[in-house]
């Protein structure tokens, strides 16, 4: 059904547009405000502004839903991980969003998934060398803000740490520019702090944020979060491993480009844990990658059943 679905363009626009609309239905009918306590500093006044207009943050939320999905489909034709235009990537995206009630809470996960579109959508890492050092730097500054509203955002500085040390021929320096974009807001904060007189004020919201929620839900979760997680590491494996099989044969800089795809996975599952975003919630931080893992593997015809079954089975634990 999936590798019919990938042929047809038009149907596939179609379903994009009625999970879009699904989108906006969960966001403006049933989001909720995950509380501030045990956030970082920043995520505050986010949670502010809900209390003032919860308009303007669902507003928000959909704007970064729409990035996302323009993200995952935009990396995903740009890499060529598939020769014909298709819109799977937003497809898969949006249905696990959506299966997965991701969109029933807004969360600094939220928008951490935000940085990490962006970062999909504007960084090139075969561009040439000066727009790629401002590039750099400008990344360093928005991962330096994405990790002042979600602790866990530190991944993306991680990733880009990772995709600079393979693909850029002078990484040491590169590096040490995404370091100084990463450091400046940090030092423009403490400053700001420090000539207000509000540093005990600055220094207890850091001893407030609540870290390691995910490893220390581990214990308590159900039976069904059991075998979701075991499910969910079966498929990444299963997914990593066909898309590799398919693209063996394709161009290095499609293969590279895929390996990117697997340092953002990496990066984000391993950051994951830090923050005080639930179990559940935490594994939106893996959506954008694991979609385009998907569309890459129902490409093939081979399987193309078996596939059909384990992502409704996927979608299924997710809703649970």
């Amino acid at each position: 059904m999936l590798h019919l679905l990938n042929k047809n363009l038009n149907l596939q626009l179609v379903i994009l547009i009625l999970l879009i609309g699904w989108s906006v239905w969960n966001i403006f009918a049933r989001m909720t405000l995950m509380p501030a306590e045990g956030a970082m500093f920043l995520y505050h006044p986010v949670a502010k502004l809900w209390t003032w207009s919860p308009v303007v943050v669902r507003t928000l939320t959909l704007l970064i839903v729409l990035t996302m999905t323009y993200g995952v489909m935009k990396i995903f034709q740009q890499n060529h991980f598939y020769d014909n235009r298709t819109y799977m990537p937003g497809i898969f995206l949006l249905l696990m969003l959506n299966f997965g009630k991701f969109l029933d809470t807004f969360s600094p996960a939220l928008l951490t998934t935000f940085f990490i579109a962006l970062n999909m959508i504007l960084y090139f890492p075969n561009e040439s060398a000066s727009r790629a050092k401002d590039r750099i730097f400008t990344f360093g500054l928005a991962i330096s803000i994405a990790t002042m509203l979600d602790i866990s955002a530190f991944g993306i500085f991680l990733f880009l740490l990772l995709t600079i040390a393979i693909n850029n021929i002078t990484p040491f320096k590169d590096n040490v520019i995404l370091f100084i974009g990463l450091l400046f807001p940090y030092l423009y904060a403490f400053s700001f702090a420090f000539l207000f007189d509000s540093m005990p004020a600055f220094l207890q919201s850091w001893r407030d944020i609540t870290l390691f929620v995910p490893a220390k839900e581990i214990p308590h979760l159900r039976i069904v979060d059991y075998i979701t997680l075991s499910y969910f590491c079966l498929i990444v494996v299963y997914l990593i491993i066909r898309g590799k099989k398919l693209l063996d044969n394709k161009l290095i800089v499609i293969r590279q480009a895929f390996t990117n795809i697997h340092l953002l996975f990496i990066s984000m599952l391993v950051f994951m844990w830090l923050g005080n975003m639930s179990m559940h919630g935490a594994l939106l931080y893996l959506l954008m990658p694991i979609s385009i893992y998907l569309s890459v593997a129902v490409v093939p015809k081979r399987q193309r059943f078996v596939f059909d079954i384990l992502l409704v089975a996927f979608c299924v634990l997710l809703w649970l």
